[in-house]
């Protein structure tokens, strides 16, 4: 999990704790994990988890607007589908 990363015993407890708060997928991140340390040694554990919370809302920022993406992706455009196909229409105005 934190390989190369030199943790000073006093730091060691809150680390865990606070990277465990992480999103999953950053967890194993080095420069999380780096940040996460840099934050923890400057401003204390209150500082340290503002950052992960900042991560937590980008991450579901950048899952919406793909949720978004995807969905526009898939509605509105019916001209490829038979059924609704112009030809169709304008043979019935005959």
């Amino acid at each position: 999990m934190i390989k190369g990363l030199n943790i000073p015993d006093e730091f060691q407890y809150a680390f865990k704790r606070l990277i465990n708060l992480a999103p999953h997928q950053q967890r194993n991140d080095q420069d999380t994990q780096k940040t996460v340390l840099l934050y923890l040694k400057l401003g204390g554990e209150k500082l340290a988890r503002q950052y992960i919370e900042v991560l937590k809302s980008d991450l579901r920022e950048n899952q919406d607007r793909t949720e978004t993406s995807e969905e526009s992706d898939h509605s509105g455009d019916l001209s490829s589908d038979p059924k609704f196909s112009e030809d169709e229409d304008s043979e019935d105005d005959d």
